[in-house]
């Protein structure tokens, strides 16, 4: 009986022992608890401060890329009036390079109309000399001055640029007093056709033939097929062409 009280004593005893322990452990964890519970909080107070920090930089970002977006429509819209501008000046360098060439074509005809001109100026005075020299006609004298006067009148106009009109009679009356000589001025590609200073101021026209001479040889025939007041063209006919032609070869009518 003695024993009862003294085993309940004991076993109140032991569940205080346990008791104060689990009030110890509960209270340590309750701590352990709040201090993760303030790392926590200090931990999403720091996440938020970047979440912010990262929101600001990237409305700065986007504004930034607006910006660079504008400034690339506008770029863009620079280069294509560049562009175009190029575009424009091509086709001004191509324009500019066809009047170049089609002054350098014009050019070379007026140096070999000049040069057609002075050689015949050269023969008309060769043929003054004989005409004088076999007591030739006052008439057929001044016919002569007259002419070369009017060819030299075309040479300078010819060697300034511009159009060389021809006086009523006076080229006329030299082709027939030199027997219906002319030069060529051109020859076309293969010998197909040749420019020659013969127009109708000097009686050209449409059908008539002419034999080119290389010295004393005939190396072809060719037929007037377009007539202009200074010149004409002239067919080359195959059958009779015996070599090159060349720019100077003479020409002469045939009766």
């Amino acid at each position: 009986m003695h024993r009862l009280p003294l085993i309940l004593c004991l076993i109140a005893l032991a569940g205080s022992v346990v008791s104060a322990v689990l009030f110890l452990r509960i209270g340590n964890s309750k701590q352990l608890l709040e201090l993760r519970l303030a790392d926590v909080s200090s931990r999403a107070t720091r996440l938020d401060d970047a979440l912010a920090a990262s929101n600001n930089q990237n409305g700065a970002l986007k504004a930034r890329l607006d910006t660079a977006e504008s400034e690339l429509g506008s770029t863009k819209e620079r280069l294509a009036g560049t562009e175009m501008r190029v575009q424009l000046l091509d086709r001004d360098l191509a324009a500019a390079k066809n009047d170049l060439a089609s002054a350098k074509s014009v050019l070379g005809f007026y140096e070999s109309t000049a040069k057609a001109l002075a050689d015949e100026v050269a023969a008309l005075r060769t043929d003054l000399t004989e005409a004088r020299s076999s007591n030739a006609s006052p008439e057929a004298v001044q016919g002569y001055r007259t002419t070369i006067a009017e060819l030299e009148r075309q040479l300078a106009l010819s060697r300034n640029g511009a159009a060389a009109p021809s006086a009523a009679g006076a080229s006329t009356a030299v082709f027939a007093s030199r027997a219906g000589r002319a030069t060529i001025l051109n020859v076309g590609p293969e010998n197909a056709f040749v420019v020659l200073n013969f127009g109708s101021s000097r009686g050209a026209q449409l059908g008539q033939t002419l034999s080119v001479n290389q010295g004393a040889d005939v190396v072809a025939t060719v037929l007037i097929s377009d007539v202009r007041t200074n010149f004409s063209i002239a067919q080359v006919l195959p059958d009779t062409l015996r070599g090159v032609l060349h720019k100077g070869d003479s020409a002469v009518l045939v009766r």
